[in-house]
């Protein structure tokens, strides 16, 4: 009784502490841990099955972890992964995707586990939403659930290819922020591009460019509508040679975005037809303007899911073939339907 009292005093200092700023990424996990201590039978034995999110890294970051925190603590048994694994493939179901409680149920009986762990991460903002509940093999209870806000850091931003406004390398994104230099000191020379210079939709998209008033202020604009279903992307591409030579000359290049509050995808295409694509992601705030830097250091090559063959390739400036701004089920999991996005004051540096 005194430990679990101890504990529940702990999280809640904790809870207090950080109720501003949120916990950190690994903070957050060995909470977790702890919570569990003081809803679960010790020695019981668990199943941490799947933590839904927007990226297959950070789904696969929060599965690892949190079964290092559960498994160097020794109150619990933890199923092994490889067994786990066997019958994910005989299932068929996706970690970092969705799992019915009847599935998982199935999935703990096949496994000898007597608790499911599973959850999720979303954005909120600027900051994180993270999720876990404990489910009871046996009865299909919820017999813990806990839910915790998470900052953004530089390992979040390491996972899923977003901003940290910590530091002064990689990709920066930011509401609002003040234009400035280019990363690499002053003097950088910036070449605009302009709305007209050979923007193309693909998949389920139309793009719009022209002249609109943002804040006051004449703007070249591309609009990009889409419509996504479930394994297709969509979005826009651009690939004037005039520009592409601009950009292999350059050292990364800067936007200005407004959008819907989903996330959207800036590749950047290099030659080679069996590499993906090396990119970022761009977390949108719905109607409000953000700031957008990729230097060439921040941009990292996708690997999508149920893409065979798919090459690794350092990325070289002077094989850029093309820039796409996009939405993509493979890549990043995003929801099917519709998706709007607004560029504007783009340049290269």
């Amino acid at each position: 009784m005194k430990k679990s009292f101890f504990v529940l005093f702990f999280l809640a200092v904790v809870t207090f502490t950080h109720a501003q700023s949120g916990l950190s990424i690994d903070a957050a996990l060995n909470n977790t841990t702890a919570y569990l201590k003081t809803r679960l039978e010790p020695r019981s034995k668990l199943v941490i099955l799947n933590f839904t999110s927007n990226w297959e890294a950070l789904s696969d970051y929060i599965i690892e972890e949190l079964t290092g925190y559960i498994v160097n603590d020794g109150t619990f048994a933890v199923v092994d992964r490889k067994n786990l694994e066997a019958i994910r493939k005989e299932m068929d179901f996706q970690l970092s995707g969705e799992v019915s409680d009847e599935t998982a149920q199935s999935i703990g009986r096949k496994l000898g586990a007597q608790t499911i762990i599973s959850g999720s991460i979303t954005t909120i903002g600027s900051s994180y939403r993270f999720r876990m509940r404990a489910i009871s093999v046996e009865t299909a209870q919820i017999v813990g659930m806990q839910n915790v806000d998470v900052a953004q850091d530089s390992r979040l931003a390491a996972l899923t290819g977003t901003a940290y406004a910590g530091t002064t390398s990689g990709v920066t994104v930011s509401p609002r922020a003040a234009s400035g230099t280019a990363p690499g000191g002053t003097g950088n020379t910036t070449v605009a591009v302009p709305s007209n210079s050979g923007w193309q939709p693909f998949g389920q998209a139309t793009v719009k460019t022209g002249k609109e008033k943002i804040d006051g202020f004449e703007k070249e604009v591309v609009t990009v509508d889409v419509i996504i279903e479930i394994k297709k992307e969509a979005g826009a591409e651009m690939k004037d040679q005039a520009i592409i030579k601009s950009l292999s000359e350059g050292s990364g290049l800067r936007f200005k975005a407004i959008g819907d509050g989903s996330p959207w995808v800036f590749a950047v295409f290099i030659k080679g037809v069996d590499s993906g694509p090396h990119a970022v992601n761009v977390n949108t705030q719905n109607g409000k303007i953000v700031e957008v830097d990729v230097p060439y250091s921040g941009l990292r090559q996708l690997n999508p899911r149920g893409y065979q063959g798919i090459r690794t390739r350092a990325f070289n400036k002077s094989e850029i073939t093309s820039l796409k701004i996009m939405k993509n089920q493979d890549w990043y999991s995003h929801k099917v339907g519709a998706s709007t996005i607004k560029l504007f004051d783009i340049e290269i540096y």
